[in-house]
């Protein structure tokens, strides 16, 4: 079934607007027309009837008699009009004349039966006609109808209604169209976008023209491509990340157990150890990949209970104590009690654990790793310092996503899932975590948690 362009139903649908509104207009402005004429009509014979009847009072006083009144009554005139000769019946055709009692004397032919009586309901329109304040008869208006001259002003109006009808219908089909083709132009090049978007071309934009809500449409069109082309870019890179990270353990499997096989190691549980160490940093690579996206997708579950957050930090800290003094970096601790949390406890320990890994990590022997617990904007708040070489500005954006790492050099030092993880828990318990870094001077991470309570 073939279905009707946007294009065609637009135009349509303004042609329908118009000819419903033209049309409900000659209906009303006709019917408007028709009873304001009739109205004026009836007064203005009223008016006419008054003098007829004058003049009916002299022929009565002149002749004492009604003999030879129907040739006023039967009187015919011709018109010149521009569309020829009309023939109209005379003025007082629209008239009945009457005796004392009802009767007819005198009328136009066909609209009346001298000597008729004429009903009561009619003679309470009729004018009296006296002579010398007496009585002779009375002139009855007649429900007539239109002559030419009224026929033909009435027709001139409803054709120029039917006119104006037709004109503007026709001017609301020509900008319909011009219409139609303005709104379906843009329409169109999203078409052909999504087209190209669809076959893969994610770098493909529209050109914005306008600021109208078509406008805000390609601007939000550009925005989801650009979206797109940068999570295509994204899941390129994770997936290098991904095979780059497991290539270093595996090739070390690979290549161990090769040599056993060949002869070359020995079996022994000493040749077998750095197999088993990489097994386990596979599998821990494995399992922080799996967090992540559980985490990144909202479905990481999460087991939340209340507790004081600054105790938990606080055993973290004894925890990672002695790999720090391993390391030669000293670990100061502030804490702010009574500062309550609904959270995971063992989510958080991990997230702590992550940042004071990369705190120790990058701080230098001697120096010290400052872990502050604290209140603020009613949100607790954790901070952790280092003085360590600090992060470059072009770097500090990034520090947050899948595997990136600030020192290339250090890949044998973690997978660099470890903030990626810290910032998909602390979104996920309602938080948030940013960092701040100054090279040189060393840098600061830091994650609010929403408090529990007043």
């Amino acid at each position: 079934m073939r279905t009707m362009s946007f294009s065609w139903k637009l135009v349509l649908a303004m042609v329908a607007v118009v000819l419903v509104a033209v049309g409900g207009t000659y209906l009303f402005t006709t019917r408007g027309i028709h009873e304001r004429f009739d109205l004026y009509l009836a007064k203005a014979r009223e008016a006419h009837a008054k003098e007829v009847a004058e003049l009916l009072g002299a022929f009565w006083a002149k002749n004492r008699s009604w003999d030879g009144v129907e040739r006023f009554f039967t009187l015919e005139i011709n018109l010149k009009w521009a569309g020829g000769v009309i023939r109209q019946a005379g003025p007082m055709s629209q008239y009945a004349l009457v005796d004392t009692e009802g009767r007819v004397i005198a009328c136009q032919k066909g609209r009346g039966i001298p000597g008729e009586r004429v009903p009561p309901d009619r003679l309470r329109y009729s004018i009296p006609v006296e002579v010398g304040g007496e009585v002779v008869g009375a002139l009855v208006p007649l429900r007539g109808e239109l002559g030419p001259l009224e026929e033909g002003f009435l027709e001139s109006v409803r054709n120029a209604s039917f006119v104006g009808m037709a004109i503007g219908v026709a001017a609301a089909g020509i900008l319909g169209a011009m219409l139609a083709w303005q709104l379906s132009s843009p329409l169109r090049r999203l078409i052909r976008a999504t087209e190209r978007i669809a076959a893969g071309d994610l770098a493909h934009r529209v050109q914005v023209r306008a600021r109208d809500e078509l406008g805000k449409l390609a601007r939000a069109f550009n925005r989801m491509a650009e979206a797109l082309q940068r999570s295509e870019r994204a899941r390129r890179n994770l997936l290098a990340d991904i095979a780059h990270e497991l290539r270093t353990p595996l090739t070390v499997i690979q290549g161990n157990l090769e040599a056993m096989l060949d002869g070359i190691f020995p079996l022994t549980p000493e040749a077998l150890a750095p197999v088993y160490e990489e097994t386990l940093q596979l599998g821990k690579l494995v399992e922080d990949l799996r967090e992540l996206t559980l985490a990144e997708a909202g479905t990481l579950p999460l087991e939340r209970e209340v507790f004081d957050l600054s105790e938990l930090v606080e055993r973290v800290c004894d925890a990672v104590r002695p790999v720090a003094a391993e390391e030669g970096v000293e670990l100061e601790v502030r804490l702010r009690r009574g500062l309550p949390v609904e959270a995971d406890p063992r989510r958080i320990r991990q997230v702590l654990g992550n940042i004071l890994a990369n705190a120790i990590r990058y701080a230098p022997s001697g120096s010290t790793v400052t872990v502050a617990v604290g209140r603020e904007d009613g949100e607790a708040l954790v901070s952790v310092r280092d003085r360590g070489p600090g992060i470059p500005p072009e770097d500090l954006p990034h520090i947050f996503e899948r595997f990136y790492k600030v020192d290339r050099s250090r890949n044998e030092e973690g997978s660099g899932l470890g903030l990626a993880i810290a910032k998909a828990i602390v979104e996920a318990h309602g938080g948030r975590i940013w960092a701040e870094s100054t090279p040189g001077e060393g840098t600061t991470i830091r994650f609010t948690l929403p408090l529990k309570g007043p």
